[in-house]
């Protein structure tokens, strides 16, 4: 099937038992990134909406709720609570590439689990890690902030919360993703405006190229990548 004839949703079937031609390849690589680049979109808005904003809402619901000495107390994340600075607009911008990387592995994880249980368990496997690196025992923000139950509810919704909306978001764009030029474009806003700030990512970027491509030029390796990457939408 030729590379404008396959969809996101529809994974290749033949067997490929051969080394694949360089324009197989070629095919398949696109047909992989295609969808890589689609978890990093999602994982993008999902990192911005939920663990940009969704952090600072609970940070200042968190802060009306706690004593007034905690103003101006530098929270574990490095911005000053109660303060509206440069360090959130890093943060959002944190939050944001954060979510590109864990939307690669979502994508990667979905293809590997699909249907509604495969769904639920990575949503909540992500969410348990997520928590895990964000509830610090020790931290500021889970010692002077109260009440610590609803901080730590708060916090371990977030990223239970990303996961589903980066799950969400990549399903329902799947329909037209690449198919339609400007809408494709919208959705990869993240990617375009936050990967160029954060130049140490580039490397990664060519890394996983130029592995892909010698991944995909291994016939058993390149059918399950292109057969089992096809069924994320579920």
């Amino acid at each position: 099937m030729g590379r404008q004839g396959r969809a996101l949703g529809a994974p290749m079937t033949s067997p490929l038992a051969l080394p694949p031609t360089g324009a197989e390849a070629a095919e398949d690589f696109a047909f992989v990134w295609r969808w890589l680049l689609l978890g990093m979109a999602a994982g993008g808005w999902a990192g911005f909406l939920v663990g940009g904003v969704g952090g600072r809402i609970a940070m200042f619901v968190l802060r009306l709720t706690s004593t007034d000495s905690v103003r101006g107390t530098q929270s574990d994340d490095g911005f000053t609570i109660g303060q509206l600075s440069g360090a959130t607009v890093f943060l959002l911008a944190v939050t944001t590439v954060l979510g590109m990387v864990v939307g690669v592995a979502l994508v990667c994880a979905r293809s590997q689990m699909p249907g509604s249980a495969g769904a639920v368990l990575i949503v909540l496997a992500a969410g348990t890690l997520g928590a895990s690196q964000i509830i610090k025992p020790n931290g500021v923000d889970f010692t002077r902030l109260a009440p610590l139950p609803l901080a730590c509810a708060m916090f371990t919704l977030i990223p239970l919360g990303g996961a589903a909306l980066t799950l969400w978001i990549t399903a329902r764009w799947s329909v037209w993703w690449w198919q339609n030029p400007r809408r494709t474009v919208l959705a990869a806003l993240p990617l375009v405006l936050v990967v160029p700030t954060f130049f140490v990512s580039i490397p990664f970027i060519v890394v996983s190229l130029a592995i892909g491509g010698m991944a995909l030029r291994v016939g058993r390796l390149r059918q399950a990548l292109t057969n089992r990457i096809g069924t994320i939408v579920v």
